[in-house]
């Protein structure tokens, strides 16, 4: 007998949770805690701070193929109902990319450049089609809640991940045992990201294809031409907008805390290996509560205020990052940067999905990407640039608060009634 639709539904949402849960394996080892580091310490391996400049040049030229890319991606997506299809190329180009860093080793800064570029666009690219199944495995009652828990029970997986590679991530990268063994945690983000994704590539269901084409130039076509019906409509879903701009540059700064956070904690702060991994261990644990907490919020006073407490949460950490003195005051920052990560991703992508129309959501949603990682190539760029030319990885803490600053301005002239109300006309 098969399922009705409520365990379909059931079904779908849990796997829906799960690919949170498998592509934190990512974000968690490869941009922030293990191939940032063996980036620095072992590929680059310079005395100055050029390790910053280069690590931030990559993340620069991954977003921007994610930038260039998404809006059209989405729209041909919504267009030609193959969102599951570009989920599932997405991760296996991410999966195989990470496969690559494998054979990374000294001195190899093209090639590690150049497989991060692929695996992290590929990665990011994915958000397009996976967030757009939101509404689909939630009500509008529940959909702050469902965000967040995929983002809780993403970082249990990232949680899980690191501690399976800490054996290896514990070892020294002046030896050639511990650059082995950092190669090694890689191959482990590779089999876990593909390993839990699997369930979303079977349950998730596809919706409805809004025409039928024959080749890959037609879609292209078609949807090239509903980005541009997006941009001239725009005025139609103001609020919208306001939102998509205000995600444009709090992301920016969250996405550069992120990727340099493993970075700054090993070199400008002091931690060892060792205690890097035991920090984002806790980090994870600490980030779960915040986005279920962040989520139920939402549910309960709204989207906005939610996240201006969010951003308010930033401001604090970003100043309190370039100012810690030792590794208690650093200790305590990063759980506040871990409220703040949750929290804020979680509720912006369920507000996105609550003020976008369902006609277009996919097109919204590549919108909402682009938005984020339009302005991502140009926070980790500022800060390596700045950490390179003056030699001061506080004073690149420190350019990326007006980031937030102006993120927490714009939420404030936003209509959230207004939003939802455009989106469902």
């Amino acid at each position: 007998m098969s399922p009705g639709p409520e365990m379909n539904s059931k079904r779908a949402t849990l796997a829906w949770c799960l690919y949170d849960f498998a592509n934190s394996a990512y974000t968690t080892l490869i941009i922030t805690v293990a191939f940032a580091v063996y980036f620095r310490q072992v590929v680059v391996n310079a005395p100055d701070n050029r390790a910053d400049q280069l690590w931030g040049l990559a993340n620069f030229l991954a977003m921007l193929l994610v930038a260039l890319a998404s809006p059209v991606l989405g729209a041909v997506a919504d267009y030609s109902g193959m969102r599951k299809r570009f989920l599932i190329l997405s991760t296996l180009v991410s999966v195989g990319a990470t496969l690559a860093l494998y054979r990374v080793g000294p001195g190899d800064v093209t090639l590690a450049m150049a497989a991060f570029v692929l695996g992290t666009a590929a990665f990011e690219a994915g958000y397009v089609f996976y967030n757009s199944f939101l509404p689909e495995v939630s009500t509008p009652e529940t959909v702050g809640r469902v965000s967040g828990w995929a983002w809780g029970i993403g970082y249990v997986g990232g949680l899980l991940c690191l501690l399976a590679a800490k054996p290896w991530l514990d070892q020294s990268l002046d030896r050639a045992a511990g650059i082995a063994a950092y190669q090694s945690s890689f191959l482990l983000v590779a089999a876990w990201f593909l390993l839990f994704s699997l369930p979303a590539f079977l349950w998730l269901r596809e919706s409805t294809p809004q025409g039928a084409l024959r080749g890959w130039r037609p879609y292209a076509s078609a949807g090239f031409q509903r980005v541009r019906g997006t941009l001239t409509h725009v005025r139609s879903y103001r609020e919208t907008a306001k939102f998509i701009v205000a995600s444009l540059l709090f992301t920016d700064g969250i996405t550069t805390v992120i990727t340099f956070a493993g970075i700054y904690a090993t070199t400008t702060i002091g931690f060892s290996n060792r205690e890097m991994v035991m920090l984002f261990l806790l980090l994870n644990v600490v980030a779960l509560p915040g986005s279920l907490l962040a989520g139920y919020l939402a549910d309960r006073v709204g989207a906005k205020r939610t996240l201006v407490f969010t951003l308010v949460l930033w401001i604090g950490v970003v100043v309190a990052a370039a100012s810690s003195t030792g590794k208690p005051m650093f200790w305590a920052m990063a759980c506040g940067a871990a409220l703040g990560t949750g929290g804020t991703q979680a509720v912006g992508r369920s507000f996105m999905s609550q003020i976008s129309p369902a006609a277009r959501r996919s097109e919204f949603f590549g919108f909402y990407v682009l938005s984020g990682k339009f302005a991502s190539m140009f926070g980790p760029l500022l800060f390596g640039s700045v950490s390179h030319y003056s030699g001061s990885q506080r004073l690149a803490v420190l350019s990326i608060l007006p980031f937030f600053l102006a993120g927490l301005a714009l939420m404030q002239w936003i209509n959230e009634q207004r939003a939802m109300e455009d989106a469902a006309e």
